[in-house]
């Protein structure tokens, strides 16, 4: 029956720019959507369709998809292989959830570090036990964004830094990071005499005004270098480039 149904929606959304709805069948169809794909066990397009009905309501609507909202941050939460929320924040229905415990929990997914939400967990314990995710679940997707974030902007860590930010024994940091790195949020060249870890690179866990900054530098330098080559191949002479990344 769900998959009959899935069907007939992803039609009607594929046909929505063909044919005149109102914004109110755009949400009974993304609705109908987020129930079809989460009873399919898919997660990853049942958030999907979830976001997309968030999307439907404006400024002053927020407040009538309160209940979506607080489903789609759980969802968001709850999903192993999710990690940028950011986005969520903007989003009129969870603007609407401001004030609330559920918006305070989204706050540490999107920015906080690991000691951020077992303080929160310390103090809203009773409210956490009746998500539909677990404590250690949290605990495993906050320690992996605290690296993320530990990592971002550093070249070289050490083993004793992580173990005392991550909350883990030395011994299990090694395996922490091959962990991080097979979920794609950070790379690097693990230096187990040493007890260091290189890094490549790191996600960005929300993209503000530095991380703008950083793309506009390297777009003047970018720009620099091309003028460098442009000006080199006229005169017919060497390249100079300027040092930078």
């Amino acid at each position: 029956w769900y998959q009959r149904r899935v069907r007939e929606a992803v039609v009607s959304t594929q046909s929505t720019g063909q044919w005149k709805s109102d914004v109110g069948e755009q949400r009974d169809l993304f609705r109908l959507l987020h129930e079809a794909f989460t009873a399919l066990g898919n997660g990853e397009k049942a958030i999907k369709a979830l976001v997309h009905l968030l999307k439907l309501y404006g400024e002053n609507e927020g407040v009538e998809a309160k209940a979506d909202a607080h489903i789609c941050v759980i969802s968001h939460i709850a999903q192993p292989n999710i990690f940028i929320m950011d986005h969520l924040l903007d989003l009129h229905p969870i603007k609407a959830l401001d004030g609330q415990l559920i918006h305070e929990l989204l706050q540490i997914f999107v920015s906080g570090d690991l000691n951020d939400y077992l303080e929160f967990y310390s103090a809203n314990t009773d409210f956490v036990e009746h998500l539909s995710v677990s404590h250690e679940q949290n605990k495993r997707k906050l320690r992996l964004l605290t690296l993320a974030s530990i990592c971002e902007g550093a070249d070289e860590i050490e083993f004793s830094k992580l173990a005392d930010r991550l909350n883990l024994e030395k011994d299990e940091i090694e395996p922490f990071i091959i962990e991080a790195i097979g979920s794609g949020l950070v790379k690097g060249k693990i230096n187990e005499p040493e007890g260091r870890f290189t890094v490549s690179t790191s996600i960005n866990r929300c993209f503000g005004q530095s991380q703008w900054s950083v793309i506009k530098d390297r777009l003047e330098l970018w720009q620099k270098n091309l003028q460098v080559v442009r000006e080199s191949l006229n005169k017919g002479g060497h390249l100079m480039m300027p040092i930078g990344s």
